[in-house]
C-alpha cells in the first residue's frame, strides 16, 4: 500500500504542479482577453482567427520582440499586446480545442454571476 502524500506535494501521476497550471490559467485569461478584438464572432471563429495571428506574430515579429522584458510601445492597446502577453505566458501556440475551452470558460463563468441572484453589476463610477 503506498502512503499518503502531503496535500502541498503535488501527485505527479495524476497532474500538473501549481506553477504549471497557474501559467496555464493565466494564458487563458489572455485568450479570452485576446477575443474582445472580436465583437460578434463565434467561438470556432475567434479561436480560427487568433490562431492565425499568433502563428503570424510567432513567426515574424515575435522574434524580435521575444527579448523585450516589457511590451514593445508600439503594441499596446492592441491585439499584438495581448498576444505578446500570450507568447511570454508560455511560449508555444495552444491547440484549436484549447483556445475554444477557454472560451467557452468565459462563457460558463458570465451565465453563473448572472445567475447569481446576489451577484450585482459593477457600477461605472
Amino acid at each position: 500500500m503506498r502512503p499518503d502524500r502531503h496535500p502541498l506535494v503535488p501527485d505527479r501521476s495524476h497532474g500538473r504542479t501549481p506553477a504549471v497550471q497557474l501559467l496555464i490559467d493565466e494564458r487563458n485569461a489572455l485568450i479570452r482577453e485576446a477575443a474582445q478584438f472580436y465583437p460578434g464572432f463565434r467561438d470556432r471563429e475567434v479561436a480560427r482567427e487568433l490562431l492565425i495571428a499568433l502563428a503570424r506574430y510567432r513567426n515574424g515579429r515575435w522574434r524580435r520582440d521575444c527579448v523585450e522584458t516589457t511590451c514593445p510601445a508600439q503594441h499596446r492597446g492592441k491585439l499584438v499586446q495581448v498576444l505578446w502577453l500570450i507568447l511570454k505566458t508560455l511560449d508555444a501556440i495552444p491547440s484549436d480545442r484549447t483556445v475554444r475551452t477557454a472560451l467557452a470558460q468565459s462563457r460558463m463563468q458570465t451565465q453563473f454571476e448572472f445567475a447569481d441572484p446576489l451577484y450585482s453589476l459593477p457600477s461605472n463610477r
